[in-house]
């Protein structure tokens, strides 16, 4: 009750404040990718306009009003929901100069009728959905894929005639996508259709110091290209968010010149694909933030390609999978048996995994904790100099106790 009163109330704040500032609003989805490609949309357009987005997990039915209001993340905290109520008003009443005139907002997908409310809230000028995995994140909350992709949909469905929508080609489930709106459509990807092409990727390294490890790629569009090379971001996934943010650039008539330079501000949210110095001389892959199937995929073809002395995998289970989990959880052990030299399982689930990599591939080492905590206490025995550890899992699995565990 207490819930629903908060929602409704910030909910008619938020839309006195659009109506009163009129910002353009850019609406990213998807199931995978979401916050780095808000992050790096926010990154491409600062250069020019006056632009905010919404931060940490402010992407729900009340985040998202907190986002728009200027407000605090308040929580459980009663002064600060007052504030934010005071705040909101003050704003309403004495127009300020500041406000953005570009608001990028992460749209949750996490539960049926989320994205619906969120984009009748908004009305985005610009819808971005970057891919939605086979089976997606939060997909046990609805009654099947389909349903999980009608929620998706209705985003560009909500995109009027001189609105723009910008999608992943790469991802059938997305392009699928591209049917159901009036608006003009921007793709992206390394496919040769894309209208913003990423071509050339690849990973760069320095030496044996990870942490000075990046990529570069062209950015094409229309027949023009920019190369961009980046120190400290790494992975197809980031080069797919930063494509999406030059499509959006574009969108808004940026060049891509503009577009590249902005990039080169732009650095990898917390807790996704990171390098980290590990204890005695090993490096750490941090991808703790969350976890699904496309996602785990990504990181071990990511480490793949990292010469290391041994690479040890660390994974805790991927949530919210529904019937998909066992399905999904065995084709990452298969995976893991091409990739690892040691596999650490972590949770219930994970042991599916497990089981997988101990049938395909007998010389990999395999451990499994029952949580995060009992795999920090033991891992710290099991590396090495010049190992190489991949860290994800979900939320929930509080992967990032491991990481810390070991850092240098």
């Amino acid at each position: 009750m207490k819930r629903k009163f908060i929602q409704c109330i910030f909910k008619y704040l938020a839309k006195l404040i659009l109506w009163r500032y009129k910002p353009l609003i850019i609406g990213v989805t998807g199931s995978v990718g979401k916050t780095s490609t808000k992050e790096a949309i926010y990154v491409v357009l600062k250069k020019q306009f006056r632009v905010e987005r919404n931060v940490f997990n402010l992407n729900t039915d009340i985040g998202m009003p907190l986002t728009i209001i200027q407000g605090k993340n308040a929580e459980r905290n009663i002064s600060l929901w007052f504030y934010n109520f005071f705040h909101a008003l003050w704003l309403f009443i004495y127009k300020s100069k500041n406000y953005p005139e570009v608001l990028v907002l992460e749209m949750s997908e996490d539960a049926p009728g989320t994205i619906k409310y969120l984009v009748d809230l908004a009305h985005p000028k610009i819808g971005v959905i970057t891919f939605i995995g086979d089976p997606p994140v939060h997909l046990k909350y609805y009654k099947n894929i389909n349903h999980f992709i009608e929620e998706i949909s209705y985003l560009p469905q909500r995109l009027l005639l001189d609105g723009k929508f910008v999608f992943n080609i790469d991802n059938p489930l997305v392009l699928g996508l591209k049917e159901k709106t009036m608006a003009k459509t921007f793709s992206y990807g390394f496919d040769e259709r894309a209208d913003v092409k990423i071509s050339n990727y690849r990973l760069v390294t320095v030496g044996n110091d990870l942490r000075k490890a990046g990529m570069s790629f062209r950015i094409e569009y229309k027949g023009s290209f920019v190369p961009v090379k980046l120190k400290g971001v790494i992975g197809k996934p980031q080069a797919y968010a930063l494509a999406a943010a030059a499509a959006v650039g574009l969108a808004l008539e940026m060049n891509l010149v503009e577009i590249a330079e902005a990039m080169k501000d732009y650095q990898i949210p917390v807790g996704r694909t990171k390098f980290v110095s590990g204890i005695k001389d090993s490096w750490v892959l941090d991808d703790t933030y969350n976890a699904c199937p496309d996602s785990v995929l990504a990181a071990l073809d990511l480490i793949k390609e990292i010469n290391a002395k041994r690479r040890i995998v660390a994974l805790g289970d991927m949530k919210e999978l529904g019937d998909f989990s066992k399905q999904a959880h065995e084709l990452i052990g298969e995976k893991v048996s091409e990739i690892a030299d040691i596999f650490i399982a972590v949770g219930k689930e994970m042991q599916l995994a497990k089981e997988i990599v101990i049938e395909k591939n007998s010389k990999i080492e395999v451990f499994w904790f029952e949580n995060s905590e009992e795999a920090k206490k033991n891992i710290k025995k099991i590396i090495q100099k010049g190992d190489l550890i991949l860290v994800k899992g979900s939320r929930a699995m509080e992967m990032e106790r491991i990481t810390k565990g070991i850092l240098a």
